[in-house]
């Protein structure tokens, strides 16, 4: 019976063990980056605000954040929703598409028989140990900075060092502030170009890497946050400036044998919340 006893308690706190980690596990984030028809950029932002916000809640898709471009001439619209893993996230967005009270709202959003999306590209990102804990606050009055780094072959792992035992600290004592770093979701078929070309400034993509390099394994995806893009600047600068980080690049470019990020490998891309964004 005493041996009975213990393997129940054995099981049970297995169990809980088990279940105390799927309750743990990361989420899953989805950036979505919307391409509208030429002209369409405001429908697009209605149609989100007024009918989609609610059909992501029915379908339990959360929302995080909405931004535009701080560029008035990008007309694209980026969106960051999260789940609690991808089966969920596929199942989510199936029954989503398949509401037929979305459907018909989503037709009569139709200008000469075209909707306001032109494209959609989703990009699913896991969040790095060392990224600040996660908050969805209403700050305001700050412009949000999505920067992305390709690295050089097999030199993520050393990238994420950099940031984890230096980079964030340094950034913070020069004003800046973490809100979340990810890298690409594992077994994500995405290259690295499609990447840059869904992330970077118009026309500014282009980066000395290979057509066929995988996104995963190969990217550090950021979001920090300033005053303005004015501010920012700033803030690099001394950063830029700072003995530490210059001691930090240097040790760590000598052990790598030579730069962690790809030549034109680093994006920086000013976003704005729009007024229905949860996380501003």
């Amino acid at each position: 019976m005493k041996t009975l006893f213990g393997w129940m308690i054995i099981i049970a706190l297995g169990s809980l063990m088990i279940g105390n980690t799927a309750l743990a596990q990361d989420p899953l984030y989805e950036l979505r980056v919307y391409t509208p028809e030429q002209g369409r950029q405001s429908d697009l932002l209605k149609l989100m605000e007024n009918t989609g916000t609610k059909f992501l809640a029915k379908h339990k898709i959360e929302l995080v954040g909405v931004w535009v471009p701080n560029d008035p001439t990008d007309a694209r619209v980026v969106t960051l929703v999260r789940h609690a893993d991808r089966k969920t996230c596929d199942a989510a967005w199936a029954a989503f598409g398949a509401d037929p009270d979305w459907q018909a709202a989503y037709e009569a959003s139709a200008v000469d028989g075209k909707k306001p999306t032109k494209s959609v590209t989703r990009v699913f990102l896991n969040t790095n140990d060392y990224t600040p804990k996660f908050a969805i606050e209403s700050v305001g009055n700050r412009v949000f900075e999505l920067r992305t780094y390709i690295t050089t072959p097999n030199n993520l792992a050393a990238l994420n060092n950099r940031f984890r035992n230096h980079t964030i600290e340094l950034f913070k004592k020069h004003g800046m502030n973490n809100v979340i770093y990810w890298s690409i979701a594992n077994g994500e078929a995405m290259k690295a170009r499609e990447l840059l070309e869904a992330v970077s400034p118009v026309g500014q993509s282009k980066a000395e890497i290979g057509d066929d390099l995988p996104a995963a394994g190969n990217s550090l995806v950021y979001f920090l946050t300033h005053a303005s893009p004015d501010a920012q600047k700033a803030s690099f600068g001394t950063f830029r400036d700072d003995p530490l980080w210059n001691q930090a690049r240097i040790d760590s470019e000598k052990a790598a044998g030579g730069s962690l990020t790809a030549g034109a490998g680093v994006k920086s891309w000013f976003l704005k919340p729009t007024s229905f964004s949860p996380l501003k």
